[in-house]
């Protein structure tokens, strides 16, 4: 069996793994540059502020940092990555930002946490996405907190809840192979594969990724694959689902920065979700 003191066929059979999910010509741009990894949730919306880490230093550092887990060890969890907040995308809704709708005089939202002068500077930034929301990086908001005074730690950001959308960026290397190992939690070696008993079942993927998983040679690594790649219904409880580059619930806001899909996972009834995606050159 392929260990970490045989780098040279774990590599290999994440290289056939690979091909099997992106296709022989997609895989052949492993060592490439220029891609990236995203992951989103309803949950995260739902609950992100005030919160701790939403600071304009941590969000203009650029470095990578885990982030605090709200859900306990899951052989899956996203808070197994490291993020780089100054290159996540944050959304801002059309009516929180003009003021309108509950954020109008007579809506239930009350005044917006921020001014006028706030929404000039990060308009004046911001990318535009299909529904009018107005998309920037955790490095370009950084400096409007600052010189605004906004302050997402703060209880007064917790109604933003919803109406701010943050799409974290995972901390890879840039290529598309170091990309797909973080997507498709390889990146820690062989000793760290899902198995079955994880699960209490044995892994089954859903068509067509069970017959190309197929050629895989690594049993191991075949099975945790098949556990991301099972049907919508029975990724609803484990595991997860694998469109390869279909639209993600989250692409109008990678969309607005110019990014494009290369591979999209689902979690849940679609709460959450992973994107691998080309960067934008």
């Amino acid at each position: 069996m392929t260990t970490d003191k045989d780098p040279g066929g774990w590599n290999a059979a994440l290289g056939g793994a690979f091909a099997a999910l992106l296709g022989e010509e997609a895989a052949g741009d492993l060592a490439g540059t220029g891609y990236g990894l995203y992951y989103a949730s309803d949950t995260l919306d739902e609950f992100l502020f005030p919160n701790s880490w939403a600071t304009a230093d941590a969000l203009s550092d650029g470095g990578a940092g885990h982030l605090p887990d709200p859900d306990g060890p899951h052989p899956f969890s996203p808070w197994n990555w490291k993020f780089d907040l100054a290159a996540s995308l944050f959304r801002f809704d059309p009516d929180l930002l003009a003021g309108t709708g509950p954020w109008g005089a007579d809506g239930h939202k009350g005044p917006r946490p921020f001014d006028d002068g706030f929404v000039a500077d990060l308009l004046a930034v911001a990318a535009t996405d299909e529904a009018d929301g107005a998309v920037l990086r955790g490095a370009q908001l950084a400096p409007l907190l600052r010189r605004h005074g906004v302050d997402l730690t703060g209880k007064a950001c917790k109604k933003l809840n919803h109406w701010l959308t943050v799409v974290l960026r995972v901390a890879t290397d840039g290529t598309l192979r170091d990309a797909m190992r973080a997507a498709t939690f390889t990146e820690r070696g062989p000793e760290h594969l899902v198995t079955a008993h994880d699960f209490g079942s044995r892994p089954v993927a859903a068509e067509p990724w069970e017959e190309r998983l197929r050629t895989v040679a690594h049993p191991a690594l075949r099975d945790h694959l098949r556990m991301l790649c099972r049907s919508e219904a029975d990724a609803r409880s484990e595991g997860g689902h694998y469109s390869g580059a279909r639209h993600w619930s989250w692409s109008d806001v990678t969309d607005a920065v110019g990014c494009t899909p290369v591979a999209v996972w689902g979690f849940g009834e679609s709460q959450a979700g992973a994107a691998v995606v080309r960067l934008p050159a």
